[in-house]
Parts: structure tokens; sequence; C-alpha cells
């Protein structure tokens, strides 16, 4: 039985020669063609299309919309896209990397042949799963850029949450926990799978990003790509990849190597874990020990005026420590009560040097 293909784009006269010249590979698949989002979406719904060939500018309903609404109702359901928009490296970068398919404006129709049964021939759903599957977060990103729209794309993975505001075609802010700016998507753009949800009409709380949103999608794949290798290699391993600025990453780093240090934990005055490593986790309450130290201003009154530069819990043979970092709070876990004057020294060395 031939499978069925839909192609979806405004210009009438496009559909109708791409209709005709498809029609010779009939008994491989029949084309039905649509000239606007809402037919495209009636017709989905109707009947299912193993291939949708859609365009990001549609009137009514936009190409974004309409590929998510495909996506969300029909999984199974392959996409390319045709877009005389955007970036060919971009494109070539998201395809290595396991992709939707891409066609570029103005195209030979056996260009489209050869990607409709390419397309149709491709099995496996890959990328980044959410309500729908076979999209890479890049993906997302572009598409949302190519459609000029305002929305706020929210991203999950494991226990991290990270949103991307787009308005009028751009990255506009983006976020995770106290992180922000181009260091929040570099990081959100590093996670290989997870979820998502748009919230749309969300206009950014304020501006942070301000570069050209093809350079931000190529440097942080490039960035995704590198932290992969390294990861492949044994250099790092996922404990070291926290949500945390890098002086932060770099202080963790050298405390961290202590050889009485058993734990370190990184925490949001919201009581978010932003780091954690070692035994640190399992025993330390991490979000009483962060109340109590950001308490402690207030609850000891007239003793003291100001946080305090550290604070000491000792258990048994356990030591705890917290700092004030930054914006942060900082605990460490050490297995022993008492510790020398050069650990002593030494953490506070890293501290003082990495806190601005």
């Amino acid at each position: 039985m031939p499978k069925q293909v839909l192609i979806v784009d405004d210009e009438e006269t496009l559909t109708w020669s791409l209709a005709k010249s498809l029609s010779n590979d009939r008994d491989t698949y029949e084309v039905t063609t649509a000239n606007d989002g809402e037919t495209a979406l009636e017709l989905t719904r109707k009947s299912p299309f193993d291939l949708v060939v859609l365009d990001i500018r549609l009137p009514g309903i936009n190409g974004l919309d309409v590929l998510l609404k495909i996506k969300d109702e029909r999984p199974a359901t392959k996409v390319i896209i045709m877009t005389a928009y955007g970036s060919s490296e971009i494109k070539a970068k998201a395809k290595a990397r396991g992709s939707l398919f891409y066609i570029e404006k103005p195209f030979e129709i056996e260009q489209m042949r050869g990607l409709i049964l390419k397309a149709l021939r491709e099995d496996e759903a890959r990328g980044f799963d959410g309500s729908m599957t076979g999209l890479q977060l890049p993906d997302l990103i572009q598409m949302n850029c190519l459609s000029q729209v305002t929305t706020a794309l929210y991203v999950r993975k494991d226990q991290r949450e990270g949103c991307i505001f787009f308005e009028d075609g751009q990255i506009t802010h983006a976020e995770i926990g106290a992180i922000e700016g181009e260091e929040a998507l570099f990081s959100i753009l590093s996670w290989s799978s997870g979820s998502f949800r748009f919230v749309g009409g969300m206009k950014a709380p304020r501006v942070t990003i301000h570069t050209n949103w093809e350079y931000l999608l190529i440097e942080g794949m490039r960035k995704a790509d590198e932290m992969n290798l390294a990861l492949e290699k044994g250099e790092i391993d996922t404990s070291d990849i926290a949500l945390i600025d890098e002086p932060t990453r770099i202080a963790v780093k050298n405390i961290s190597s202590l050889p009485e240090c058993t734990g370190v934990a990184v925490i949001t005055s919201d009581n978010e874990v932003l780091y954690q490593s070692g035994k640190i986790a399992n025993e330390v309450d991490l979000s009483y020990i962060t109340t109590f130290f950001l308490n402690l201003t207030e609850n000891l009154g007239s003793l003291t005026s100001s946080t305090p530069k550290k604070v000491t819990f000792i258990d048994l043979n356990r030591l705890v420590l917290v700092y004030p970092f930054k914006i942060y709070v900082l605990a460490l876990l050490f297995d022993r009560a008492v510790l020398s004057q050069e650990t002593v020294s030494t953490i506070e060395r890293v501290i003082t040097r990495y806190q601005i």
C-alpha cells in the first residue's frame, strides 16, 4: 500500500507542481496538498500521514504551531521543513545530530523527491523527546526563531528546568535557577534529552541576550559536542557538569580535590541545589542548613548585623562548613571534625579568589 504524504505551503502553484511532478512515484507514496495550517491539521486528524512536508511561514496558524500539533497528535509522523530562511550551517549541524529533515527554497524537484524517499525509509525515531518525538532541541529553537513567534520554551531534564524566551525571531533571555543569559542557554543546549513545553505569547522578564540566534545556536552545539567528546574520552564525568558559572565551577573543583573533602554542594537562596557531589546529598540535610544559614542574622538579632562569613556544624567525626559564595550558599562536607590549618587556608584562599 502506498504511503501517504501531505505537502503544506501557502503557494498554490508550488503545491500543485510538486503534486504533479511527484505523481510519478504514486506506487510508493500518494500526495495530498494543503495551503494553510488549519486545513493541514484537519487532514491529519481525519487520517494519519506517514510524512508531512511543511513550510514554516504559513497564514493563520504558523508552521511551527502546525508542527507541534501534528507531532503531539501523531507522534509517528515524520516531517520535512521547507524554508527560505535560516542558515545552511545550522541545518548541517542539526542534521548531523539526528535532527529533522530540512530543504531550503528554492529547490529542485529531484531534491525534494530524494528527501521524501529518504524520510519514508527512516524508521528510527530519534531526537529530543518531549510530548512529541523525533526532534532535537536545536530544531525547536531554530523553528521558533524562523517563525518569529513570541513564546517561552521550558525545558526539563531530571530535576533541572530551564527556560528560553523568544521574541520577533530572536532569543532574548534564558535562565536556569540563578544562572541566566548566554551561559544558561548553552547549559540547556548541552542536554541531550528531556521534556519541554511552550507558553505562547510569554515575554522575557528582562533582556539578557543580544547576540544573533544563529551564532548562539552554532556556538551552543559546538560546546555541547565538545562536552560529549570529553565525556566519551573520560576527561570529565557527569558530576562535573554543573549548572553554575565558570568561577564557581573552578572553586568547587579545587575544593573537591582536597583529600579530606567528601562532598560539595552549591545551593540557591530558594533552596534549589544547583550542584552536589560525593556523600553530601545522603549525609547532610542541605535544605535545613541553607535555611538556618540564611536566617542566622535575623535569629541572632543584635549579636550580628551581617551574614556571617562561615558557619560550622560538627557531628561526631564529621564536619560541615557553610559559606556565602557570590549569590549562592556553598556547603562542604569533611570526614573529620577538625581540619588542618593548611586545609582551612586553602579553602579560604579559593573562596576569596573566586568570590568576585
